[in-house]
């Protein structure tokens, strides 16, 4: 992976209230013997306040004793007939409760449609935007937001990395990803 120019990774730790990744040990370990930067993603399944707070403790658990390079990451994309005002409370209520455990910044990932119509400007002034979008991602500057900036954008879902059997997804970040040590 590091010999086909990739310089960053983000590895999915955990999703919901108690599942691990199961290959998220063997991937941060392969990735730092590579010298790859690293960043970790928990996939949120929230419906209230009370299971996004159990949400990030576990998340922050299961990557507690990892050396993370980049920012820590929101992927809240399945809100299972929540509210808008609901989602953005969870959403808020993750990460200030991640960004308590760990002490690190945390980015929200997010699709276009979500990141304009769903995901307020208060919760966009608490984490920077990655976000997907598979149209002409070298125009990404021209889209609007919530956010005044994007931090990453992943570009497509079916890209082809050797040494990665299989599609992966592949994105473009600025430096602005990585933490703030």
């Amino acid at each position: 992976v590091k010999n086909a120019g990739i310089d960053i990774v983000y590895i999915k730790a955990s999703q919901g209230n108690n599942i691990k990744d199961p290959y998220f040990d063997i991937n941060y370990e392969n990735a730092k013997a590579n010298n790859l930067k690293v960043g970790f993603y928990h996939f949120l399944t929230a419906t209230n306040i009370e299971e996004a707070i159990q949400q990030a403790v576990f998340f922050s658990s299961i990557i507690s004793g990892k050396q993370a390079d980049c920012k820590l990451a929101l992927d809240y994309e399945q809100f299972n007939q929540v509210s808008k005002e609901q989602i953005n409370q969870i959403a808020l209520a993750f990460i200030q409760k991640v960004k308590e455990l760990t002490k690190k910044q945390v980015i929200i990932y997010s699709d276009l449609y979500n990141s304009e119509s769903t995901f307020n400007t208060e919760l966009a002034n608490q984490g920077e935007l990655w976000i997907a979008y598979y149209g002409d991602y070298r125009n990404i500057q021209n889209i609007s937001a919530s956010w005044n900036s994007f931090i990453g954008v992943q570009y497509t879902d079916r890209g082809i990395v050797s040494g990665i059997r299989g599609y992966v997804d592949r994105d473009l970040f600025s430096d602005e990803v990585l933490l703030d040590d």
